[in-house]
C-alpha cells in the first residue's frame, strides 16, 4: 500500500504542477525590439535631461510605442507589427549628441529634435532612413558639413537645419529631391554659390550664412512662395532672368548683401517691399527710392555746324574764341554775332563778386552758430559742439605727432591727413588690402583727409579717412603692437578679416610700418550706441528717445554678432557702447573685434585705460568703461579673454538699453539675492524701465520681464550662471518684433 500510495502521490503532484503551469500567464519578454534598442542608444547619448522627457524609455518594454515622443504605426502586416515612424521631442532642453543608431530605424518618417542643446555632427546613418519625410533639427549646436548623402532621402518633404553651426557648401543634389517643398538652412556658416534649379520647392531660407559669388542666371522656382538670401556675401548684379520663373506673388529677400546695379524690372521683383533690398549700397531702381541714373543727352556737346541754338543757354554763352583783332572787333556790334569782350569780362567779374558775397555770408552764419553753440555748451552739458574743420600736417611720423595726445570732445572732429606723401615715408609703409572689393593704395590713403573721431592715448587714435573719390574708411592707429614681425601681423589680420557677419564691422586692410600700424575698416556714419547713452551720463534728464522695438532690434543684433564670433572660436573681449556702431536702419555693428591682441602686453595690462570713442567725454570715462567688463577679467589681466566675459558685457548693455543706466556690481548682486513672488519680481522690473518706454509697458510686460531677466542672467557675477551667447540670442529671437 505504501508503494502504491507514493506512486499515486507522485502522479497527482505532476498533474497539479502541469495544471499550474497552464494557468500561470506567460513571462514577459525581456527582448526589446530593434526600433526600441536604437532609441535607447539615443537616450544613452543624452548627457542631461532636466525635464525628464526620456524617463519613460525603459528596456523592459516589449516595444517603444508608449514612450514619450514616439509614435508607431502598423507596417507590412496590419494588426500584427508596430514599427516606430516618428520621434518628436522639440523644446525639451536635451543636452548631448545624436547617436548613429538613430538612423537604424527603417520606417522613421518624422524626426523633430529642434530647440534643444544637441551638439556634434549629424551622423551619416540618418540618411539611411529612406522613409524620412520631415527632418527638423533647428536651434541646436550641430556642426560639420551637410553631406551629399542627403540626396538618398527621396521622400524628404521638409528640411529644417536653421540656427546651427553647419559649414561647407549647400549640397547640389538637394535639387534632385522631387518631394522637397521646404528648406531652411538659416543662421549657419554655409558658403559657396547660391544653388539653383529648384522646381518643386516652395520655401527656401538661406539667410544669415556666408554664401558668396553671384546670383544664378536662372534660379528656377516655378512653385516658390518664399526665398530669403539676406545677410550673405552675394555680389554682382541681379541677372535679368534670375527670377523669371518665380510666381509674381512670391517673396524674395535679398537684403544686406553686396549686390550692385539696377534691379531687373521683372514683376516678382517689382512687387517686393523696399526692405528686401536694403543693405546693398550700390543697388538701384524700383522698388528702392534711389533710382538708377540715366546718362543725360545734354552732356553731348553740340555740333560745330549748328549756327543758331534752338534754346537759350542756362547762364551765359561764352564764345569758343575771342577775336582781338581791332579791325574785326569793330564789326561785332551786331548782337547776332555774339557778346563784346568787355561785356563778357563784366559778367565774369559780377559772378565772382556774387560768389564772394555768398561765401562771406555763409562764413558769418557758421561763425555765429559755432559761437552760440559754444556758449550753450558751457551752460548745458548735453549740448555737443562740433568744432570747425581744421587742416594741419601729418601725424604719422614721430616728428609730426605733437597733436596726437588730444583728448575729450575737443578733438572729436579734428581734421588732418593720415600721412605724408613723401617717398621716404611711403617706402616705410606697406599697405595690404584683405578683400577683393577694396581698391586702395598707400599713396591714396596717405593723401586722404582725416577727421579724428576720438582718442585717449596716442597709440589708439581713430580717424575717418575721406579719399579723393569720396569713399570713407575708419582708420585706427595701433601704437605698440603685440606682433613684432609683419608676417605674423598679416596672418592675424587675414584671420580677423575672414570673420564676416552683418553685425560686425568689415576689416578692409592694414598698413605696416616700422613705427606705424594702421587698421582700415568700414566707416559707419551714424555714430555709436555711446552717443545716445552719453546724454544721461552728462546729466541730461531727457530719456533715451527710442521705442522698445528699436532697443530690442539693437539687442538682437549685438547678440547675433557675438554668438557668431563665439561660434568661430573667438572672443571680442571689449564690448561696450562705444564699440557698438549703428547703421542708418538702427542695425548694430560691432567694432574693434580682434584689436585687443594687436596691442602689446604692456598696454593690455592697464585695462582701465583702454581707449573710448569721444562719446565718453566725462571724467568718469574710465569708470564707465570698467562697468562693462566682467569682474573676473579685471583680476586676470594676462589671461586669454573668455566667452563669458562678452556675455557679461552684453548683459550690462542690454540692461542699459532697457533702463537707460549702467547697473553697479552691488545692484546686480542684490537682484541675484532678492526673492519674492512672480508679481513682486514683475513690479521690481517695471520700476526699472526707462522713461522713454514707460508708455509701451501695457501689453508688453512679459517681453520686458523676459529681457530684464536675461540681462541679469548675462550680467551675473558668477560666470558659471551666465548663459552662452547662442542661448541668449535664441531667447531674444523668439521675441516678436512688434
Amino acid at each position: 500500500m505504501n508503494i502504491y500510495s507514493r506512486k499515486l502521490h507522485r502522479f497527482w503532484f505532476k498533474v497539479s504542477f502541469f495544471l499550474l503551469l497552464l494557468l500561470l500567464p506567460p513571462p514577459p519578454s525581456s527582448a526589446l525590439d530593434n526600433d526600441g534598442a536604437s532609441l535607447l542608444s539615443f537616450k544613452y547619448s543624452i548627457l542631461s535631461d532636466p525635464l525628464s522627457v526620456l524617463e519613460s524609455w525603459n528596456y523592459d518594454d516589449e516595444n517603444p510605442c508608449s514612450w514619450n515622443g514616439v509614435t508607431c504605426d502598423e507596417i507590412e502586416n496590419p494588426g500584427t507589427m508596430l514599427r516606430v515612424t516618428s520621434l518628436v521631442l522639440p523644446n525639451s532642453q536635451l543636452l548631448g549628441s545624436i547617436s548613429e543608431e538613430l538612423g537604424n530605424i527603417p520606417y522613421l518618417r518624422r524626426l523633430d529634435l529642434s530647440t534643444n542643446f544637441l551638439n556634434g555632427s549629424l551622423p551619416t546613418s540618418i540618411f539611411n532612413s529612406s522613409e524620412l519625410q520631415v527632418l527638423s533639427l533647428a536651434n541646436n549646436v550641430i556642426s560639420g558639413e551637410l553631406p551629399e548623402l542627403i540626396g538618398q532621402l527621396k521622400n524628404l518633404q521638409v528640411l529644417n537645419l536653421s540656427d546651427n553651426a553647419f559649414a561647407g557648401s549647400v549640397p547640389e543634389n538637394l535639387i534632385g529631391l522631387k518631394n522637397l517643398t521646404s528648406v531652411s538652412l538659416r543662421s549657419n556658416y554655409f558658403s559657396g554659390q547660391v544653388p539653383s534649379g529648384f522646381n518643386s520647392l516652395q520655401v527656401l531660407d538661406l539667410s544669415s550664412n556666408l554664401l558668396n559669388g553671384s546670383l544664378p542666371n536662372n534660379f528656377g522656382g516655378k512653385r516658390l512662395r518664399y526665398l530669403n538670401l539676406s545677410y550673405n556675401k552675394i555680389s554682382g548684379i541681379i541677372p535679368p532672368k534670375f527670377a523669371s520663373l518665380v510666381p509674381e506673388n512670391s517673396t524674395i529677400d535679398l537684403a544686406f548683401n553686396n549686390l550692385t546695379g539696377p534691379i531687373p524690372e521683372s514683376p516678382v521683383l517689382l512687387n517686393q517691399k523696399t526692405e528686401y533690398f536694403v543693405g546693398n549700397g550700390d543697388l538701384c531702381g524700383k522698388p528702392l527710392e534711389n533710382l538708377c541714373s540715366i546718362p543725360s543727352t545734354l552732356s553731348i556737346p553740340p555740333s560745330n555746324t549748328t549756327a543758331n541754338a534752338s534754346s537759350a543757354p542756362a547762364i551765359a554763352a561764352i564764345p569758343k574764341t575771342i577775336d582781338t583783332n581791332p579791325e574785326t572787333s569793330t564789326t561785332t556790334n551786331d548782337s547776332s554775332n555774339g557778346l563784346k569782350p568787355t561785356t563778357i569780362v563784366a559778367i565774369v567779374l559780377g559772378d565772382l563778386a556774387g560768389i564772394a558775397i555768398i561765401a562771406m555770408a555763409i562764413f558769418f552764419v557758421c561763425h555765429q552758430r559755432i559761437t552760440r553753440d559754444q556758449a550753450k555748451a558751457k551752460e548745458d552739458p548735453c549740448v555737443r559742439v562740433k568744432p570747425p574743420k581744421l587742416h594741419f600736417s601729418c601725424l604719422t611720423t614721430k616728428e609730426d605727432s605733437t597733436s596726437s595726445e588730444a583728448t575729450g570732445s575737443d578733438s572729436d572732429y579734428e581734421s588732418t591727413n593720415i600721412g605724408t606723401t613723401t617717398s621716404n615715408y611711403q617706402k616705410q609703409v606697406s599697405l595690404v588690402t584683405l578683400d577683393a572689393e577694396t581698391e586702395l593704395d598707400s599713396e591714396t590713403l596717405l593723401k586722404a583727409s582725416a577727421y579724428m573721431l576720438g582718442t585717449t592715448k596716442r597709440e589708439c587714435i581713430v580717424y575717418r579717412a575721406v579719399l579723393e573719390d569720396g569713399r570713407a574708411f575708419a582708420v585706427r592707429r595701433i601704437g605698440e603692437c603685440g606682433f613684432q614681425r609683419k608676417k605674423d601681423f598679416e596672418n592675424y589680420m587675414k584671420t580677423i578679416a575672414k570673420i564676416r557677419h552683418p553685425n560686425l564691422v568689415k576689416v578692409r586692410g592694414f598698413c605696416w610700418g616700422e613705427d606705424e600700424k594702421l587698421v582700415i575698416c568700414d566707416y559707419i556714419p551714424s555714430g555709436s550706441l555711446a552717443g545716445s547713452f552719453s546724454h544721461k551720463r552728462a546729466g541730461c534728464s531727457s530719456p533715451l528717445n527710442w521705442p522698445l522695438e528699436v532697443r530690442l532690434k539693437i539687442a538682437k543684433g549685438i547678440a547675433r554678432g557675438l554668438a557668431f564670433i563665439h561660434g568661430k572660436k573667438h572672443v571680442h573681449g571689449n564690448i561696450k557702447p562705444s564699440n557698438i556702431l549703428l547703421s542708418s536702419e538702427m542695425e548694430p555693428i560691432i567694432s574693434d573685434f580682434g584689436l585687443n591682441r594687436l596691442r602689446s602686453a604692456g598696454s593690455m595690462a592697464n585695462r582701465g585705460s583702454q581707449p573710448d570713442l569721444p562719446h565718453m567725454v566725462s571724467s568718469s570715462g574710465t569708470h564707465q568703461t570698467l562697468a562693462y567688463q566682467a569682474p573676473e577679467s579685471l583680476q586676470s589681466v594676462h589671461v586669454q579673454p573668455k566667452p563669458k566675459w562678452d556675455v557679461y558685457s552684453f548683459g550690462i548693455v542690454l540692461l542699459e538699453l532697457l533702463s537707460g543706466r549702467v547697473f553697479s556690481d552691488r545692484e546686480l548682486d542684490r537682484w541675484a539675492k532678492e526673492g519674492g513672488s512672480v508679481e513682486e519680481e514683475k513690479n521690481r522690473v517695471l520700476r526699472m524701465v526707462d522713461l522713454g518706454i514707460k508708455g509701451e509697458v501695457g501689453g508688453k510686460e512679459e517681453t520686458i520681464l523676459v529681457c530684464f531677466k536675461l540681462g541679469f542672467r548675462c550680467a551675473s557675477l558668477k560666470p558659471q550662471r551666465r548663459p552662452s551667447m547662442k542661448e541668449a540670442s535664441q531667447i531674444l529671437e523668439k521675441i516678436p518684433n512688434n
